[in-house]
């Protein structure tokens, strides 16, 4: 049997996506695990955590070896043990005899310095910069007028905060627990040290804000889920348009976000050239996810967030490698059975592959 382990840092948390892996796994011939990477032996390389036993229909504590396959949902914090939780997995990345269903994407600065580099993905990229001080912030503040401060690492929109040049005032926003959050600066010096104590905490890049607000004055980006298939090959699961608060910041599901089918977004949208949308996505999607393997690492799933901006202009907001289900469980929900499959069927399918190690990580 094909043996598969699911890291995560909590593994004794229920989650309904990893119960129903395991229960389409025995028609795979396939055996799953599920742990965290802190729970390796490092004297026995043996692991403490969980497996799906199949006869009980139940997760139940065993200790085991390492599984062949590996499949990351880990989510990685500011603390000592998301770090040490991560230098393990890097170290899993770089054994020979163990292969991940995908090994993942650099942060976001990384990937926007490699994907401007080519021609045909470069254009759909905001321009982006390092906040490297107060006043680079203001400088990028003052030609824009409106900007966004993004962390170099992280998803579901935490940290991001808002900036925006009225007359001679700046006025922040950001989104903590849902709740809107708003700050305002009459001095530019005393902003300056608000955002000294900002950059200390993280590394943050700066984007011109993009004019994604909809006839409700609520921001709107299209969430797109890809996944490889059983013959290892790209293909769309599903879409989705996300829509944040009235005159809010986000478009992340974790913030509130509203959830609704592209369709049905078609339909009401009407101002919008639907044709030439479609065909400018579709041409996206067919040069990215290959792109980023060959620029970094093997890849098994994606979530992509586009902008479609007013002017019909579409923008590459964000690329996850560990992405969410929301937008199927929500829009599809009979599409789901496929997502419980997916991970099993391109593991299947990598048992066929000869193995190949992956490096520099």
């Amino acid at each position: 049997m094909i043996t598969l382990g699911i890291l995560t840092l909590i593994p004794h948390e229920n989650n309904a996506y990893f119960d129903e892996i395991a229960k389409h796994a025995n028609q795979y011939k396939i055996k799953v695990y599920l742990f965290s990477p802190l729970a390796i032996n490092p004297n026995t390389l043996l692991v403490n955590g969980l497996q799906y036993d199949n006869e009980l229909q139940k997760w139940i504590n065993s200790d085991y070896p390492i599984p062949e396959f590996l499949y990351d949902r880990c989510f990685y914090g500011e603390d000592r043990k998301s770090t040490e939780a991560g230098a393990i997995v890097s170290w899993l990345k770089a054994r020979k005899d163990i292969t991940f269903l995908g090994y993942g994407l650099p942060n976001k600065w990384r990937i926007y310095e490699t994907l401007i580099k080519c021609p045909e993905i470069a254009p759909y990229l905001p321009i982006t910069k390092k906040a490297s001080s107060p006043e680079k912030v203001i400088a990028e503040l003052r030609q824009h007028n409106e900007i966004i401060l993004k962390p170099i690492n992280g998803a579901h929109g935490y940290a991001v905060y808002g900036l925006k040049l009225v007359d001679n005032t700046i006025k922040i926003q950001t989104t903590k627990q849902k709740n809107l959050i708003e700050k305002t600066f009459t001095n530019h010096e005393q902003a300056k040290i608000w955002l000294e104590k900002l950059l200390t905490k993280q590394i943050f890049l700066i984007q011109p804000r993009l004019d994604n607000i909809n006839k409700d004055g609520s921001p709107f980006d299209l969430r797109l889920l890809l996944q490889k298939d059983e013959n290892g090959n790209w293909c769309e699961r599903g879409r989705a348009i996300r829509t944040g608060c009235k005159d809010g910041l986000l478009t992340n599901i974790s913030a509130g976000a509203s959830v609704s089918s592209y369709e049905s977004w078609c339909s009401e949208a009407t101002h919008f050239n639907h044709y030439y949308l479609k065909s400018e996505i579709l041409d996206l999607l067919s040069i990215l996810p290959t792109q980023l393997e060959s620029m970094f690492h093997p890849l098994f799933e994606l979530g992509i967030d586009i902008i479609i901006a007013k002017d019909q202009s579409i923008w590459i907001l964000d690329i996850n490698s560990k992405p969410g289900r929301k937008i199927i469980s929500l829009t599809n929900p009979d599409d789901m059975e496929a997502l419980y499959e997916a991970p099993l069927a391109y593991c299947q399918y990598l048992s066929t592959k000869i193995k190949t190690p992956i490096e520099d990580f």
